[in-house]
């Protein structure tokens, strides 16, 4: 019960600040909603972050205070990309850029008291291409049937997993975060499934596997999640992907069959860092 009272306060706040502006972005101002959101997730996740920890310095004096900077970096780039609407080829070099400065970021102590030049930079090149697959897939449900409800509804699994393996590794503040997104990701997919008018906001890939990729990464290298709930967590997107077969189907039963997926390598990732979780007593 601590536990949830402590955490509960900036995951709402968090959660009514997002489904405020992706109403406010793609309900009455048409024109943003490509990016709206990608906007609901950042400044969110920035509020539900500051309330928790305060606000981060620039430049971060520790890694998860990067996560902060990376909800704005990710929010800022799929708005630009709303707006000016880069070729396929330059949007992807531009993210992939993006991602692998981020990941070398949040890996800097490991750069200055554990690794090599070398091995260092084989870890950021891996782990930068991973984020833009994550990217890559969160897009694709996003534009597929029943989309933005489909990726909030899946996002909100995924994280919410991250939450609870997080806090099972050992991190309470990073699995915190996690149920920021959590909240940000339920939050939008209710708001989405109560508004019966057209309502089609876009752009929340970005922000959201960028901010995943931070948490995932520091949940590993810097706390104890088992490398297999990491990735298990980043592959879970991918599970949505899957074909549902049946033609008949209407989009709601898509929507939960592809939810349905997803929560399967989740709840295996959370039952890994459980088994490697130290006892309770």
């Amino acid at each position: 019960m601590q536990l949830l009272k402590q955490m509960l306060p900036a995951a709402a706040l968090a959660a009514a600040v997002a489904a405020a502006l992706l109403f406010i972005f793609a309900r009455w101002w048409k024109s943003a909603s490509r990016g709206a959101g990608a906007i609901a997730v950042g400044a969110g996740y920035v509020v539900g972050q500051v309330l928790a920890a305060g606000w981060s310095p620039f430049p971060p004096r520790y890694a998860t205070q990067w996560l902060l900077w990376f909800a704005i970096i990710g929010a800022i780039a799929a708005a630009a990309d709303a707006l000016a609407g880069p070729k396929g080829t330059v949007r992807l070099v531009t993210w992939a850029i993006i991602c692998t400065i981020a990941c070398r970021l949040i890996l800097q102590p490991k750069f200055s008291y554990s690794w090599s030049a070398v091995e260092g930079w084989l870890w950021v090149f891996a782990v930068g291409f991973g984020a833009v697959v994550l990217t890559c897939c969160l897009e694709l449900v996003e534009h597929g049937p029943f989309g933005t409800a489909t990726l909030f509804a899946v996002t909100t699994v995924v994280c919410g997993g991250a939450c609870a393996a997080l806090i099972l590794s050992g991190s309470l503040l990073l699995g915190q975060f996690a149920g920021i997104l959590a909240a940000i990701a339920a939050s939008c997919f209710l708001l989405i499934i109560v508004v019966t008018a057209p309502f089609h906001p876009h752009g929340a890939g970005a922000p959201l596997s960028l901010i995943c990729a931070g948490l995932w990464l520091s949940g590993f290298f810097y706390a104890e999640l088992p490398a297999a709930s990491a990735l298990l967590l980043a592959l879970a997107p991918a599970v949505a992907l899957l074909p549902v077969t049946n033609e008949t189907y209407s989009q709601s039963r898509v929507l939960v069959y592809r939810t349905a997926f997803v929560t399967v390598p989740v709840a295996v990732a959370v039952v890994l860092a459980l088994r490697a979780s130290p006892p309770l007593d």
